[in-house]
């Protein structure tokens, strides 16, 4: 017979589970989570309601009385009036509302930042809304403190914690007045927004650098806050895998502590750090870019080189086939961490790169060919040179291979043709007076 258990509680042995009779389960209340305070309904910003989903989600029945409850009760069937009985006023004169639907998480959104919002804006009695960023199917980005959007539904926001669902109920006064905005809002009228606060960036502090005069933006003292509050908004981008902006947001960043006239050593100091530290991240999203030419010019002006500078400089030498460079600056990486598997790892891919490239490069050499009694070489140094693009295509770490000088018109013209049926590309580059040819990968 089958060994009988009342709570997973209490534990079994193995043996029980071998026992040829088997093993059963009583699964009692005990042993069912009930949890009584889940949320009415959790909200993703990676879904996308229709006004009529979020409204039936966001039901109103708490303004409802118990007894006459039977159904989801709408927005829209709600008189004002009732709904001003559960609010709570959030100015002294009454004329801003709010009921909190759904309670949020962490600090009040402060001043001046950048609130992401979803909401809907309704009138009384009103089977649709005049205004709903579910419309469109995203949230809308709000600018705190620059009078971008009406006076009541500031007031709200700023009173909101992220993820906060709520309902503020707005007087004219503070909507849209006695004008209205004919024809879709009627003077007089009174409002109501329901506001998600999906999420905000305290960046406030970067926008008020454009407000700077152009002395006080060469006074460390006033540019170190609005930068410090850049990163925040570069961090922000990246955590979002956002990186072009996040390019935009950190370039912005060396631009400003460039452009600084330096008082003392100290502020030079501080100086050095927020730039080494923006010039690296520059790096480090001109890499996942994949735009290894940029992420070296950003990384060798690096003032304060680290072991994650020297690493990501690294691997874009090493992507733009400069084995002997990014050898080097892996190795600075590797003395300042001795212990990071990541840079160990990528010294032994750079050396074997290296090794692999350098067997190609001596069998073009040694087959290349410079008068016509050696023509019988040719279909080795083809060979060679189609060796040379597919290891190029193979190799995901590389993006282009710098090609030796010394070869003749004919052999660079064997090389373009590999290349060309490969679908690689055979760039000329003349800088600083000194002409370098190189195979690249096409942009996908």
């Amino acid at each position: 017979m089958a060994k009988s258990m009342n709570s997973l509680m209490d534990g079994f042995k193995i043996g029980d589970l071998m026992n040829k009779d088997g093993m059963m389960f009583e699964i009692g209340d005990d042993d069912v989570d009930n949890n009584e305070e889940d949320e009415e309904f959790s909200y993703s910003s990676h879904v996308q309601f229709s006004n009529e989903e979020m409204l039936n989600m966001l039901n109103m029945n708490d303004f409802e009385d118990e007894e006459d409850e039977k159904e989801t009760v709408p927005l829209c069937g709600i008189s004002f009036s009732k709904l001003k009985t559960k609010m709570t006023s959030l100015i002294s004169n009454g004329k801003v509302m709010k009921y909190v639907k759904q309670k949020g998480v962490g600090e009040i959104i402060p001043n001046n930042a950048q609130a992401i919002v979803h909401y809907i804006g309704y009138f009384e009695y009103r089977d649709e809304p005049f205004d709903s960023t579910y419309s469109v199917g995203k949230p809308r980005a709000l600018r705190l403190g620059q009078s971008f959007i009406i006076p009541g539904l500031e007031i709200g926001i700023r009173s909101m914690q992220k993820h906060e669902i709520a309902v503020f109920l707005i007087h004219p006064d503070y909507a849209y007045k006695a004008v209205g905005c004919p024809p879709r809002i009627p003077p007089n009228e009174e409002v109501v927004f329901i506001v998600h606060l999906v999420n905000y960036i305290d960046d406030g502090c970067a926008q008020t650098y454009q407000n700077l005069t152009d002395e006080e933006k060469r006074l460390f003292e006033y540019v170190i806050q609005p930068v410090k509050h850049m990163f925040v908004t570069a961090k922000d981008y990246c955590t979002k895998f956002n990186y072009k902006q996040a390019i935009r947001e950190y370039g912005k960043i060396v631009v400003c502590l460039e452009s600084i006239k330096l008082n003392d050593d100290l502020e030079e100091i501080e100086m050095n750090e927020l730039l080494s530290r923006a010039l690296t991240n520059l790096g480090v999203c001109h890499n996942k870019e994949n735009m290894p030419t940029k992420a070296c010019l950003a990384l060798r002006k690096v003032p304060k080189p680290t072991a994650k500078s020297h690493y990501q400089y690294g691997k874009a030498l090493l992507s733009i086939g400069q084995y002997n460079e990014a050898m080097n600056e892996f190795q600075k990486a590797w003395v300042l961490e001795p212990h990071n598997d990541s840079i160990k790892k990528a010294i032994r891919t750079t050396n074997l790169k290296q090794r692999e490239y350098l067997e190609i490069e001596k069998r073009l050499w040694k087959n290349c060919f410079r008068s016509k009694k050696e023509q019988l070489k040719v279909n080795e140094f083809r060979k060679a040179a189609r060796d040379l693009c597919e290891r190029l295509i193979n190799n995901n770490d590389v993006v282009r291979q710098n090609l030796s000088e010394g070869f003749t018109k004919e052999e660079y013209e064997i090389i373009r043709e590999e290349a060309a049926i490969l679908g690689l590309n055979v760039v000329t580059c003349v800088r600083y007076g000194k002409e370098t040819i190189f195979l690249q990968k096409s942009r996908s």
